[in-house]
């Protein structure tokens, strides 16, 4: 037997008070997928803008005597390049999602975003801070020996102030009101199809 269900009209039978409201539910979801792509679009022009500048200036406008200051540059775009290549997979998930399918695969689905998200906002940003760190401190060398010593420290203190504000603070806070936001969708979801099969719908 299909499982293909229309779990839209389906639910119209369920008790009102009991119910969440699927309209809102995937009115929620669809608000979501639209914001989580905006931002994911929005870094990635950047990103490819920098990276862009990054080249450009490197190899073109920069004629640098320090070795530090190549692979700094170089760490940089890697970071950069990575970033954009598995967070476009994300991005192709979220252009292709639609809530029209039945509600074990619309679950299914904002699960599989769920996950990528999580993998995109803790662990590949992560890496791409370290990346960024690493890269950014050694293509400074070069220009922080010609400030001077006072200069040079005040131009690293920032630096690594900045770094450490976005690793410890800024990411994590992002991610938790990320994964809030997920969950409340994907828990409704869930009761929609735990009430589904408690009435012998899904069978």
């Amino acid at each position: 037997m299909s499982t293909n269900i229309d779990f839209k009209a389906i639910w119209q039978q369920q008790d009102v008070v009991a119910k969440p409201d699927i309209k809102e539910v995937i009115k929620k979801s669809g608000r979501l997928k639209k914001k989580t792509r905006n931002k994911l679009l929005w870094t990635n022009g950047l990103l490819i803008a920098v990276t862009i500048y990054y080249i450009v200036f490197l190899y073109y406008g920069y004629h640098s005597s320090m070795i530090t200051t190549v692979i700094g540059g170089l760490l940089t775009i890697t970071g950069f390049v990575a970033y954009l290549l598995i967070s476009n997979g994300l991005l192709l998930d979220l252009f292709k999602s639609h809530a029209e399918a039945d509600s074990f695969a619309y679950l299914k689905e904002l699960l599989a975003i769920k996950r990528k998200q999580e993998i995109v906002e803790t662990k590949l940003v992560k890496l791409y801070l370290i990346t960024l760190f690493v890269g950014v401190t050694l293509f400074m060398i070069e220009p922080v020996i010609k400030m001077g010593a006072i200069w040079g420290s005040v131009a690293y203190i920032c630096l690594f102030a900045w770094m450490a504000f976005a690793y410890f603070y800024l990411i994590p806070r992002r991610v938790k009101k990320q994964r809030a936001e997920w969950a409340t969708i994907i828990e409704k979801l869930q009761t929609i199809n735990d009430q589904l099969t408690q009435t012998g719908h899904l069978e």
